[in-house]
């Protein structure tokens, strides 16, 4: 299902608004949610990265339901072999990646999200679901976007004790945005830059993190 994505260009999904009201009932209901932060989010997300910490699939609707912002998120390219899963990630917004190799054609689309500006992008930068709930280093490819963007960074945070169960306390923090010029990022690619951008946008959801784990 994900090769027959569309990239040929970013538009508007209809359902898209009705999934996010229908998943705010979901969390209202399922979890207790706290939300710290907010106001660091922009009123246009276009031209901003979205970066988080990973501990579930349904991470990007607690982001979605919690920021009130549009954004498009990327999501592993197996997510989107079920039909059915495809479609609502697709009407949700979400787009595949194939995480083996560097897929110029997601990355090129990512950037085109961001150039079209009614939506920002939605990064997980560790590129994988953290195995203990604790964020793990960050790949480069958020800063890899970023330097090719020129985007803004706003760093978030998820964070609960224990399992995701019924009930749970979620906590969600948005941090205040970093801007490109402090990622140190140069115009063309340069390893120790992308390292050191990567870490510092991983310290900056680390710090939020911290937050939610000691209230």
């Amino acid at each position: 299902m994900a090769k027959k994505y569309d990239f040929q260009r970013v538009k508007p999904y209809p359902l898209f608004r009705a999934l996010v009201a229908i998943a705010r009932v979901i969390a209202a209901v399922a979890f207790r949610v706290k939300v710290y932060g907010r106001e660091n989010l922009p009123k246009m997300t276009g031209g901003y990265i979205l970066v988080c910490n990973h501990l579930h699939s349904i991470d990007p609707a607690f982001l979605l339901t919690t920021s009130h912002r549009m954004w498009r998120f990327i999501a592993k390219k197996e997510l989107f072999r079920n039909p059915v899963a495809a479609w609502i990630l697709t009407q949700a917004n979400a787009f595949p990646i194939d995480r083996e190799i560097i897929d110029r054609k997601a990355l090129d689309y990512a950037a085109t999200v961001m150039d079209d500006k009614r939506a920002g992008l939605g990064i997980f930068p560790e590129g994988q679901r953290s195995p203990d709930g604790t964020p793990q280093p960050a790949k480069g490819g958020t800063a890899m976007l970023a330097r090719k963007t020129k985007a803004n960074i706003i760093p978030a945070s998820i964070y609960h004790e224990g399992k995701l169960c019924f009930r749970r306390k979620i906590t969600v923090h948005y941090g205040e945005p970093i801007l490109f010029e402090d990622l140190g990022l140069g115009d063309t690619p340069n390893a120790r830059q992308t390292r050191e951008a990567s870490a510092k946008i991983m310290e900056a959801i680390q710090t939020l993190w911290e937050k939610g784990h000691n209230p």
